[in-house]
């Protein structure tokens, strides 16, 4: 056997195997969509039941998928094998809040060099129907329709590291965006921001799509940590960074220091 029939040989115990997707996987990935849009609530209770009837499979999957994302640290496991969703605190917030600029901000820039006219057309059609959505005060649905909003302009950097990342920073953070109404709505400073980004879009402009991307996460962030602190008054409020272009945020310890550039 020559060395190259060596590297090719399988190794002990070792065969290849063939990827299917299970009933877990999918529920796993319905949790999680679920999770990103904001269909659950801060400290909503997961029970493995309701979940298996809700995606239509047995309580193996739903039990599977479930215990995969306590392990992942999406969700919480308590006393007596509870699951919830996590509450964000202020400071939590906080740094979710700064890398979202970090990472939102470059998906924003690069996939505004890379989208269509039809992508934007698309981003449009979804304005709308958030709009709408919105006059209904429809949130669960204006939850779903943002999130359309900003992965569509992200996957079209064409980064999936970077895609992946942001995904990991929804997870943790959308069940907090319900927060974000009913007061949200009568400012309309989420509307007014997505015209801004549609309008850098449609001029080609990079910097200023990801400016007013910034603009976005940094209004959502503040008003969300508003209604954390007013929900529990032990909070103290920290100061929201300001995700300005060329401006220097500073991390935690032993984090790396972020650009907005």
């Amino acid at each position: 056997m020559t060395p190259v029939d060596r590297a090719k040989a399988p190794r002990p115990g070792m065969a290849p195997i063939e990827r299917h997707d299970t009933l877990a996987d999918h529920a796993y990935e319905q949790l999680r969509h679920a999770l990103m849009s904001g269909s659950f609530r801060p400290g909503q209770k997961v029970t493995i039941r309701k979940m298996a009837a809700v995606l239509g499979v047995s309580t193996t999957p739903a039990r599977e998928a479930i215990n995969r994302l306590v392990t992942e640290r999406v969700l919480d496991s308590g006393a007596f094998r509870t699951v919830s969703v996590p509450a964000l605190d202020a400071v939590r917030l906080a740094e979710i809040y700064i890398m979202r600029g970090a990472l939102e901000g470059l998906a924003t820039e690069i996939g505004a060099g890379k989208i269509t006219r039809q992508g934007i057309e698309t981003l449009e059609q979804i304005q709308l129907a958030l709009i709408g959505a919105m006059d209904r005060k429809d949130y669960k649905t204006v939850l779903a329709e943002n999130e359309s909003f900003h992965f569509l302009i992200y996957k079209a950097a064409e980064m999936p590291l970077l895609l992946e990342a942001i995904q990991q920073l929804w997870l943790k953070l959308g069940p907090s965006l319900n927060l974000l109404y009913p007061s949200y709505n009568q400012s309309r400073k989420g509307v007014n921001h997505h015209l801004q980004i549609i309008q850098a879009l449609r001029d080609g402009d990079a910097v200023a799509a990801r400016q007013r991307m910034e603009d976005d996460l940094r209004d959502g962030g503040a008003e969300i940590q508003r209604a954390i602190v007013a929900a529990n008054e032990n909070v103290i409020p920290s100061k929201m960074p300001k995700l300005r272009s060329g401006k220097k945020i500073a991390l935690a310890p032993g984090l790396v220091t972020a650009s907005a550039d």
